[in-house]
């Protein structure tokens, strides 16, 4: 009998062995249904190497899930996913741009509470990610980086412009600009101080105008988002004076390109403003981080930097503008649990640091930025992430066209900036009433 107790004890020993080990060759499994699970990725701008290691990361812990990454062209991205999702042949996982949630929520599935709360995601991720990608207490989409403006700007220029340093505040920037625009004759300029003042050829003319509305305090809707306000005056707590902030940022914007004004520096004429920054045709841009590359291929021997976005004089608290992507899941995915999981695992700490390590970008969580301050490349955006916020688009399209018109409407149709605005928010109102 001992005998027999033995060899069948010896037999269960083997079998939890044997059990152990096929265990620990699988992996931990993803969450949601069982078997294989494969998972479609589809993200713009970047090549599959930039997200290799992620993916075969998480593939080695999680064996049952398979990940296929797809680069999509960006001119045809957003058409291009809501085609699929429409024919139910979508990726499970895709990149959605900051300004995309009011118009594409209907195809999101949230993320599920046990993997992050929206308190966890406040405390992770830089401020204007939640303002971007939590509505009604449900997590939308996570950033794997945040990008915002800058200034950039020519260093030989400025040095022999007697400028020492790049300009902090608008007031300064204005004064810099007089002393770095050479006219060669009215309306053409030999050197602009600094590309702005337009819309077609200032690239990001709509972000940067929305910066300027946002730091002077423009209100751009009433609380319940079903109205346009960014036309309206509010009053100054401090002074208790009234005033149009949105007025004040149009006609500052505008100025640069206004030839009655001693800023007068940029026009239509003027070359696209990132072929005149790298030609040395205008001292100044303002621009986002993903400029850098193309400037170093543009112009490899122009000596230029970067410099935080100038402030209002006098300002409390520091304003930028944020344009960047989030990942998300699908509504209509069979693995919405087990996409989710990964884009946690994605933006996890040690995952978004390996990530940084590899490709230059700002960091998208607040207990990586520290580490990339200093950082020569890339430190002021990702000091600035901090300050950054984002305007609510509920059709980011109409949106765009219609900021750009209201540039427009005052260079070239010479409309005072409080008519603009005023048409600005009334073709707003009627795309809200639509909805």
């Amino acid at each position: 009998m001992n005998k027999k107790y033995y060899i069948i004890g010896g037999v269960l020993v083997l079998l939890l062995i044997v059990v152990g080990v096929v265990y620990s060759m699988q992996g931990s499994k993803a969450p949601g249904k069982t078997g294989e699970i494969d998972l479609v990725w589809w993200k713009t701008f970047e090549d599959s190497g930039n997200v290799q290691d992620i993916i075969s990361a998480y593939e080695a812990t999680h064996k049952n899930v398979k990940i296929t990454y797809v680069k999509k062209d960006e001119t045809t991205y957003e058409q291009d996913l809501v085609n699929a999702l429409a024919a139910g042949t979508g990726p499970d996982i895709f990149s959605i741009h900051n300004d995309w949630l009011p118009k594409q929520a209907d195809k999101l599935a949230p993320m599920p509470n046990s993997d992050m709360s929206v308190r966890t995601y406040q405390d992770t991720f830089v401020d204007v990610a939640a303002q971007d990608f939590i509505k009604d207490d449900q997590i939308y989409a996570v950033p794997m980086s945040v990008d915002d403006l800058a200034l950039y700007y020519n260093k030989d220029l400025l040095n022999s412009a007697g400028i020492a340093q790049p300009p902090t505040t608008w007031p300064e920037l204005v004064t810099d600009v007089q002393k770095l625009t050479k006219i060669s004759q009215p309306g053409d300029f030999d050197r602009s101080g600094i590309a702005l003042g337009t819309s077609a050829n200032v690239n990001r003319a709509v972000d940067i105008l929305s910066l300027l509305m946002l730091q002077d305090g423009t209100q751009f809707y009433d609380n319940n988002f079903s109205s346009a306000t960014f036309d309206r005056q509010i009053t100054d707590p401090a002074t208790n004076q009234t005033y149009k902030p949105g007025e004040l940022a149009l006609q500052f914007y505008t100025q640069f390109a206004d030839p009655a004004k001693t800023s007068y520096t940029w026009n239509a004429k003027s070359d696209y403003s990132v072929d005149a920054f790298t030609q040395g045709k205008a001292a100044m841009m303002i621009n986002y981080s993903y400029m850098i590359p193309i400037i170093q291929d543009k112009a490899p021997n122009l000596n230029w930097a970067v410099a935080g976005i100038p402030q209002p004089d006098g300002a409390a608290v520091k304003v930028n503008f944020a344009n960047y992507w989030g990942e998300s899941v699908s509504k209509s995915s069979p693995n919405a649990a087990a996409a989710w999981d990964f884009l946690k695992f994605a933006t996890s700490r040690d995952q978004l640091s390996a990530y940084y390590a590899k490709h230059k970008l700002p960091s998208s969580r607040k207990d990586l930025i520290p580490g990339q301050q200093a950082d020569t490349q890339i430190g002021v955006f990702a000091d600035s992430a901090l300050t950054a916020k984002s305007v609510y688009k509920q059709d980011a399209d109409l949106f765009e066209g219609v900021f750009l018109k209201m540039i427009d409407d005052v260079i070239l149709r010479n409309l005072t900036p409080a008519q603009a605005l005023s048409n600005a928010a009334q073709q707003v109102n009627l795309s809200l009433q639509k909805q």
